[in-house]
């Protein structure tokens, strides 16, 4: 793969107990990307910036910045950058593990050695097809719309089993955000643009576009913007089902009915109080 290839691990499977695992990836311009395949495990891309071809099945969808992707543990598909500009994505791994065919492939190109984690077996990936570039049946590809609404759920637990469920946020500047709380499910927040504070555990931490801050299942926790500015963040939740108090939300800011399944209940909040900023 070419070194201009790379690839930054966010999370660790480690740190989520195998559920999840999130890598940053930069892919450069006219990337063929890997041939059409399928695993055990689900992959979620977050464009970041440049446009990304992706396939899926037989079909053929184009994203670009602030745009998702979902390919469901089972499902055939891959990936390219045929633009003549470097793409740049989050990938969200459920569950975790795949990680480490990253970092051992980092270590490689800059002649180091990986971290002992790597080192772990990582999950099969099994190929059935050539290069999206080798398929000249495809048609030019789709593109993904844009998702209305301050709050977008982008991925619920209905479409991967209940693994995962990942939000993308507008968090008004200035906002006081939710009470210092904590649950049985883990929490990862990827800022996407502004600043964040955080509360994790006994740590405060700021955050800003391209961090991440993760509150393992159990470890109170909260966050503010204490900014003038709108700040935007993915929240990835692992398991799923917390996302059915967002669409409750998204919902209501539309002024219309939330979906059926958003009535189901939701896990549960342990609320400690306060605020990060109170």
């Amino acid at each position: 793969m070419s070194q201009d290839f790379k690839t930054t691990t966010l999370l660790r499977s480690e740190e989520s107990g195998g559920a999840v695992s999130m890598v940053d990836v930069t892919a450069p311009p006219r990337w063929g990307g890997p041939p059409l395949h399928h695993h055990d495990f689900d992959e979620a891309i977050y464009v970041l910036d440049g446009k990304l071809t992706f396939q899926l099945g037989e079909q053929l969808l184009t994203a670009t910045r602030g745009r998702f992707l979902f390919a469901p543990a089972g499902a055939a598909h891959t990936l390219a950058n045929l633009a003549d500009e470097p793409a740049r994505y989050l990938l969200v791994v459920t569950p975790g593990g795949f990680e480490r065919f990253f970092e051992r492939m980092a270590a490689e190109a800059a002649g180091v050695e990986p971290p002992p984690s790597a080192l772990e077996p990582y999950p099969e990936t099994t190929m059935v097809g050539p290069v999206i570039g080798e398929r000249p049946d495809l048609d030019s590809g789709r593109p993904v719309p844009e998702v209305p609404g301050r709050i977008k759920v982008v991925l619920r637990g209905a479409e991967n089993g209940g693994r995962v469920s990942i939000m993308d946020n507008v968090v008004p500047g200035p906002t006081k955000g939710p009470p210092l709380h904590h649950h049985e499910f883990d929490e990862a927040f990827y800022v996407l643009d502004g600043e964040l504070t955080f509360q994790l555990g006994d740590e405060a931490v700021t955050r800003g576009a391209g961090e991440l801050a993760f509150a393992r299942g159990g470890v109170h926790h909260a966050f503010a913007n204490r900014g003038d500015d709108d700040a935007r963040q993915l929240i990835v939740c692992t398991p799923a089902g917390f996302e059915r108090y967002f669409q409750r939300i998204a919902a209501k800011e539309a002024g219309v009915e939330p979906p059926a399944e958003a009535m189901e209940p939701w896990p549960e909040v342990v609320t400690l109080g306060p605020r990060v900023w109170d």
